[in-house]
């Protein structure tokens, strides 16, 4: 064990479809990431020059894919229903698909 206590990756289990210990969800991120910025793929010949370039880059990935991109796997209910939904919806931190300009002038990314 790594991080916390028997108990709590047990309980994490219940709540995980897989009911597994396993690293399916992750590297499926580490693709998605790769496909997104040449910079972290494997093998490419592209330089990131600035570490700080490369986090904002990332950040604004990121916030594309939590806020911006719908999941298909997120937006079916149990009624089968295909309704548009990002993972930030699921987790209940927005209520609304958003757009790139809305990304953009959010006030915290600009601090």
């Amino acid at each position: 064990m790594i991080h916390g206590s028997e108990q709590q990756v047990l309980a994490r289990l219940e709540k995980s479809p897989s009911q597994t210990i396993n690293t399916a969800y992750i590297e499926r991120s580490n693709l998605d990431w790769r496909l997104w910025d040449a910079h972290l793929s494997r093998k490419a010949p592209t330089v990131a020059r600035s570490m700080r370039w490369l986090e904002a880059k990332f950040a604004i990935c990121e916030a594309c894919y939590n806020l911006i991109r719908p999941h298909e796997t997120l937006s079916r209910g149990k009624d089968r229903i295909f309704r548009l939904k990002t993972p930030a919806m699921a987790a209940s931190v927005v209520d609304h698909l958003w757009t790139f300009s809305e990304l953009l002038a959010y006030p915290a990314l600009c601090q």
